[in-house]
C-alpha cells in the first residue's frame, strides 16, 4: 500500500492485487454530481461473464483457486444464488461482512480482512476492505484520503489524478497512467470507490478496481455494478 498503510500483516491477497490501493486527490467538488466514466453502468455483467457456471467461484480444486487457498489462509467465497442468464453470482464475505455480485467465469478469494476478485488472467482486480480511520490515524474520511494522496503524488509523480462525487454521497478518485507492478505488462488505471459507514463515522467499506490503462474505458463501469448491488452488514465496531 502507499500513505497510510495498515500495520496488519500482508497476506497473499495484496500478492493478488500487486498493490493496486492508492489514494484519492487533495481537493473535492462542492456539489455531488454523477459525470463521466460513472455516470451509471453502461454495460451489465454479461459484459464481463466469462462462464457459463459458478465453477471459477465455487471450486477449491479449480487450478487458479488452489493457488491461493492449498497451503494458506485464503478461502472461497459462499455462493448465495446465481443468476446463470445475466452472468453474475451472489457470493458472501465472512471477511467484509458483504453480499457482492460478481461475473461468472471470475475468481474471488479471501482472507480474514480483504476480499480479492479478479480474471483468468489477472489483470483486472478488485479489492473489498473495511478502513477504521483511527486505527489509520486519521480524523475522518477526508483527512485519511487527504494523506494517501500526498503519499501517492511524492512516490508516482507522473500519475494523472481525477475525482468525482457521485450523487448518492460517494466519492471515486481515479489515477492514471499509475506504474505497473510484477506481472503487469502496461501503465495501470485505478478507482478508489470509499463508502462510509452510516452508523460510525471513524468506519467506511472501500472498493478499489484496477485495470490495464488500454482496457480502462471497458472496466471501469463494473466499479458502478459491484456498488450498485453490494449489501454491507454495517456495525458501530466496523
Amino acid at each position: 500500500m502507499t500513505g497510510l498503510c495498515s500495520r496488519r500483516d500482508v497476506s497473499i491477497l495484496w500478492k493478488i492485487i500487486g498493490g493496486a490501493v492508492v489514494a484519492f486527490t487533495l481537493a473535492w467538488p462542492a456539489a455531488a454530481q454523477d459525470a463521466g466514466r460513472f455516470s451509471g453502468p453502461t454495460t451489465t455483467f454479461r459484459t464481463y461473464s466469462l462462464d457459463e457456471t459458478t465453477r471459477t467461484l465455487i471450486d477449491p480444486d479449480e487450478v487458479l483457486n488452489r493457488q491461493y487457498t492449498g497451503q494458506t489462509a485464503e478461502s472461497l467465497l459462499e455462493l448465495v444464488t446465481a443468476v446463470t442468464a445475466e452472468g453474475f453470482a451472489r457470493m458472501r464475505s465472512r471477511a467484509v461482512d458483504a453480499e457482492v455480485s460478481l461475473p461468472l467465469g471470475w475468481h474471488a478469494i479471501e482472507d480474514n480482512e480483504r476480499v480479492a476478485i479478479f480474471n483468468p488472467r489477472r489483470t483486472v482486480r478488485v479489492i473489498l476492505w473495511r478502513v477504521d480511520l483511527e486505527f489509520e490515524g486519521a480524523a475522518d474520511i477526508d483527512k485519511f484520503l487527504i494523506a494517501k494522496a500526498a503519499a501517492l503524488r511524492t512516490r508516482f509523480p507522473t500519475i494523472k489524478a481525477s475525482f468525482e462525487t457521485l450523487s448518492t454521497g460517494e466519492r471515486i478518485g481515479v489515477f492514471e497512467n499509475v506504474p505497473p507492478r510484477r506481472g503487469d505488462r502496461e501503465h495501470r488505471v485505478v478507482a478508489d470507490l470509499l463508502i462510509p459507514n452510516p452508523q460510525n463515522d471513524k468506519r467506511a467499506f472501500l472498493v478499489t478496481l484496477g485495470a490495464p490503462q488500454s482496457e480502462a474505458e471497458l472496466y471501469l463501469p463494473l466499479l458502478i455494478l459491484i456498488k450498485r448491488d453490494l449489501k454491507i452488514v454495517w456495525r458501530k465496531d466496523r
